[in-house]
């Protein structure tokens, strides 16, 4: 195949990176390792919570007790450290085990209730004295557990502490009473205290005396009446107290139990006029004698089921009536949440001041209205949610680059609107500034000259331009085998294989000192290796270079003043490390590298000479100390072995005994070793396309003397020729044309449909026939 830079003159360059890299990882220098100075850095990384009583420590360990905290203690965290969680506390740092951490407030189980003796200060924790809030004395307060001396509480749906000594059991129930007239009901054991108004008869339940004053029941704790105020009995006359109305089916009772005779049964919104209450009962007339009915069962108004809680979207008059005739009561602003109770036309009925009121219906909506405040764009593809919270349900999606109209903030997250719907994104995933349509993910160097820019990412994508070789282009993201790139402001894309990371190095001149790397490096007495070596020259050897031949051999002279040709994979500029041998590695496995990492001209080189992107594979020719001998384009280079991940290759293991699986052994054993023009034998340092090809079917039991690859293709050396892309199969003689000259000019083996070995560019190597390189240059396929 000589000589490949003919046509494609960039290949040998390009494998400067090409065959020692593979996939661009994107990034350009390796990543760089944290240092104990920056992981002390006390940046918030979030907020946890006690899940039981813990210790907080003043260090990482389990001995410099603080003090104890109890469950549910809120913590910003600062990052970890072993096992422990290091805390923001009191203007400083401490250190809580991490599995006593949660990411969600606790939820803890009622305990008991009990009665406040006082006005009860509940604080946010038994360490902060601040006041969150007080209580009256004397109220029912559910408890949620004890730490040390406090009580846990729960206020406004979070848990408070107050201490225990400002708490006392239930009192007992001694019986039921009732007011012996209209008189008052204290929140202290004391006249001068706060007061309601108790009406006649009204009944309470008691809980013995404190000084001149019984205490009874309240909704929500006890409360006082003077015990000359209360009588065992009813007192008989009833005033009217009122007018109420039926809010569900209800049944009257004889007696103010509902274990008495029934009267009757009321229909929903029934009127009725009430005379004061007893126990649990309101007290009505029937027929001139007295009745009871729940008194849960009625209301002030009457019954309408609440059908939603809408926002009012403008400004809208409250009118008296369901019609444009009723009086207008007062104006309800935009964005005041209503509760609605039906409707009645194209009314919606509200409760306004104690009262049924109502609005018109096309004035409400499910959301609140919110002015337009500006555009923003998107940074990138995002999803849109519900409300502010990635928790919440996606409801669509927008395009990196598209255009939004916002509608202000909830927090971090920005408002948008489709329709009449509102959704949220994270603000700082939008820009004020249109965006290009994709991210910058690296730079990297055209390898080749004449490298075509394409307008989509396959061969068939209309030209659109043309790099230089050396050229630094900023690259966004890949499709496939092609790498996208900018040109005059439009995107396009070029073979992924034709880029990398390391910009083209000018030749060597006349007279550069070379040092030979390896072993056994053949010396020609020519510039082809048609026959085998004049000799074999010694790892550490010195060299003058006399004349670049191509981009595979030069021509050098020994100190001896002996002159030959060797090949320029087995030499560099820098001096090998001759206290190191080289071993012997397995050529059948995968070699890939974990991150882009540098790769070092010897293995004593202070700075990387190169880099090799993440995901590459690599060919690895043998390995020195703690490198591996890899191929930079048409230089031997060390790549550290901590940097190469291995594994195992399904498509290179032998299958069976069968001639073709003879061919693709053959033929493995020599993966990695460098393309040498007219070689035909491992012995000359390596192998040349045609050569490959001649050495594994003679390997392989199939014997006939050597030729071209246009020979192959039209000769009947091999056979059922097929010209169709999908139709290769294992073990099949893949050809292509047109490469360094026209007609057929490269040739390999199939390892299953896709994948083939060949010597091409810089080694033997393993390519897909679907790479831009090759399939653009497809011919057909030929078997054994």
């Amino acid at each position: 195949m000589k000589k490949w830079t003919a046509h494609v003159a960039g290949l040998a360059a390009t494998l400067m990176l090409s065959s020692v890299l593979s996939a661009p990882a994107f990034a350009e220098s390796p990543p760089v390792q944290p240092t104990a100075e920056t992981q002390t850095v006390t940046e918030t990384t979030g907020t946890a919570y006690l899940k039981e009583d813990a210790a907080l420590l003043q260090t990482a360990d389990s001995r410099t007790v603080i003090q104890q905290l109890p469950a549910g203690t809120t913590f910003k965290t600062l990052g970890t450290d072993g096992d422990f969680t290091r805390v923001s506390w009191q203007e400083g740092t401490a250190y809580v085990a991490t599995n006593a951490l949660t990411q969600t407030a606790p939820v803890f189980q009622k305990q008991a209730t009990l009665m406040s003796k006082s006005s009860l200060s509940l604080v946010a924790s038994p360490f902060d004295p601040t006041v969150v809030t007080t209580l009256p004395a004397y109220q029912r307060i559910d408890t949620y557990g004890t730490f040390d001396t406090f009580t846990r509480l729960k206020w406004n749906e979070q848990y408070v502490y107050v201490s225990t000594t400002q708490l006392e059991q239930l009192p007992k129930l001694v019986g039921t009473r009732y007011a012996k007239r209209a008189t008052s009901l204290f929140v202290e054991p004391k006249t001068t205290s706060a007061k309601t108004a108790v009406t006649q008869n009204q009944a309470f339940e008691t809980f013995g005396t404190t000084g001149t004053f019984t205490r009874v029941a309240t909704k929500t704790g006890y409360a006082f009446v003077l015990t000359t105020d209360l009588a065992d009995t009813q007192v008989v006359s009833h005033p009217e107290t009122g007018v109420r109305y039926v809010q569900q089916q209800t049944t009257v009772y004889a007696t103010a139990t509902t274990k008495g005779e029934v009267v009757q049964s009321l229909p929903v919104n029934t009127s009725l006029q009430t005379y004061g209450v007893e126990g649990s009962f309101t007290r009505i007339k029937r027929n001139d004698e007295y009745a009871y009915v729940l008194t849960t069962h009625l209301g002030t108004l009457k019954y309408y089921p609440k059908t939603a809680r809408l926002y009012v979207q403008r400004a809208t008059p409250i009118y008296s009536a369901p019609n444009a005739s009723g009086s207008i009561i007062d104006q309800q602003k935009t964005n005041t949440l209503l509760t609605i109770y039906g409707k009645s036309g194209v009314y919606s009925r509200i409760i306004f001041r104690g009262v049924h009121a109502y609005v018109k219906t096309a004035d409400l909506g499910s959301e609140k209205v919110y002015a337009a405040t500006g555009t923003r764009y998107a940074k990138r593809n995002l999803s849109v949610y519900t409300s502010a919270s990635t928790k919440s349900k996606m409801m669509y999606s927008v395009k990196r680059a598209d255009k939004l109209t916002i509608y202000g903030t909830s927090g971090s997250y920005t408002r948008l609107k489709k329709g009449t719907v509102y959704g949220y994104v994270k603000t700082s995933d939008l820009v004020t500034k249109k965006p290009d349509l994709y991210d910058v993910t690296g730079q990297r160097y055209v390898t080749e000259d004449d490298v075509v820019i394409r307008s989509q990412a396959k061969l068939s994508g209309k030209k659109i331009g043309t790099l230089k070789k050396g050229k630094s282009i900023t690259i966004y993201g890949k499709s496939g085998y092609f790498t996208r790139v900018k040109y005059n402001n439009i995107f396009g894309f070029v073979d992924s294989s034709r880029i990398g990371l390391n910009k083209p190095k000018a030749k060597a001149k006349k007279g550069t000192t070379f040092y030979v790397h390896l072993d056994q490096t053949p010396l020609f007495s020519a510039d082809v290796a048609y026959s085998r070596p004049a000799a074999y020259l010694k790892k550490g050897t010195k060299l003058i270079g006399l004349k670049s031949i191509d981009d595979d051999f030069w021509q050098v002279r020994l100190v001896s003043g002996q002159t030959g040709y060797v090949l320029n994979p087995y030499i560099s500029t820098s001096k090998p490390d001759m206290k190191l041998t080289q071993k012997a590695i397995n050529r059948t496995k995968i070699y890939t590298v974990k991150q882009t990492t540098s790769f070092f001209s010897s293995p004593t080189s202070p700075k990387g000479s190169g880099l090799v992107e993440q995901g590459k594979r690599v060919y690895p020719r043998h390995r020195v100390g703690n490198f591996y001998v890899i191929q930079s384009g048409w230089t031997p280079v060390y790549l550290p072995v901590s940097a190469v991940t291995i594994t195992s290759d399904k498509r290179v293991i032998k299958k069976n005994n069968t001639r073709g699986e003879k061919l693709i052994q053959a033929a493995v054993q020599h993966i990695g070793t460098p393309y040498t023009w007219g070689s035909q034998n491992a012995v000359n340092g390596g192998f040349d396309c045609s050569g490959l090809i001649h050495y594994a079917t003679n390997k392989a039991g199939k014997y006939g003397g050597r030729t071209n690859v246009r020979g192959y293709w039209y000769g009947a050396f091999f056979t059922n020729r097929r010209t169709s892309i999908s139709s290769g199969k294992r073990s099949d003689i893949v050809f292509f044309q047109n490469t360094y000259t026209d007609g057929p000019s490269h040739i390999g083996i199939m390892l299953d449909s896709e994948h083939f070995i060949h010597a091409g560019g810089s080694q033997l190597q393993i390519n897909s026939i679907y790479e831009p390189r090759w399939q653009e240059h497809f011919l057909g396929f030929k078997s054994m």
